[in-house]
């Protein structure tokens, strides 16, 4: 079974866009900064034209790499003796999957000639996606109650958007019950939120949403998203791997 030690997204000039690490250690995070800073200095040639595909990184751990238009996606990974060209297979299929996703869902944010990485918000949510939907729990009909309880993990809480749930957002947008529990919640941020997830056809965690719009409005959201999920715009769900091990 692959075991997940982090992902990280860099350009092909060397910035690294996003990093998120799976329980790695302090010395695992020090390799990992050493072995970029040498990518950087000489490696990305090399993983543009795919002669660097794979670095070992030590412990029985892997750095896999896969190129995309834009950007280098690298995950360390510890794969299953047994299994190891299967799994390589399957993670190296999820990474580019990713890749693709990310470009496409981020093409402005990747023109921008101002790098700014506070523009590439939701891309943890996007790696819950590619590389945990197993891990994900559907809340069902009398589980919505359940919300409440999944609220203390923030990381645990995810929210897609279901087939119809633009043309249910386009209906409750007015909606007097909606307007009042929304607060003080900007209703231009809200459609804006709304529109991201159609556009770019993402989840969303609670964690975007406190970002987006403020970490004092948590119970606000939780209110709303639980309303909109019963009624069919969402499909929530619980982020089992996290939950466990919180």
């Amino acid at each position: 079974m692959v075991r997940l030690k982090a992902v990280y997204l860099i350009t092909d000039e060397g910035f690294t866009i996003y990093s998120q690490s799976f329980g790695a250690t302090e010395q695992d995070q020090d390799m990992i900064g050493s072995l970029l800073m040498a990518l950087r200095s000489f490696g990305m040639e090399a993983i543009g034209e795919g002669s660097l595909s794979k670095v070992d990184f030590g412990e029985g751990a892997d750095m896999i790499l896969e190129q995309g238009q834009r950007v280098i996606a690298i995950a360390i990974v510890v794969l299953e003796k047994d299994a190891k060209e299967r799994e390589e297979y399957n993670i190296r299929n999820d990474l580019l999957k990713f890749v693709r996703k990310f470009e496409d869902n981020y093409t402005e944010e990747l023109d921008d000639p101002i790098f700014q990485k506070s523009s590439f918000s939701g891309v943890g949510t996007l790696i819950s996606a590619y590389f945990f939907r197993d891990k994900m729990s559907r809340i069902y009909g009398d589980q919505f109650a359940s919300l409440n309880e999944y609220v203390k993990y923030p990381a645990t809480l995810l929210f897609e958007i279901t087939p119809r749930g633009g043309k249910l957002y386009s209906f409750y947008r007015e909606f007097p019950k909606i307007k009042e529990m929304k607060g003080d919640i900007p209703q231009e941020g809200l459609d804006q939120l709304i529109e991201d997830m159609l556009d770019k056809n993402s989840m969303v965690s609670f964690n975007d949403c406190l970002e987006r719009f403020g970490t004092d409005k948590g119970e606000v959201i939780l209110d709303l998203f639980k309303f909109l999920t019963e009624r069919g715009m969402f499909e929530a769900y619980n982020f089992e791997r996290i939950a466990a091990d919180s």
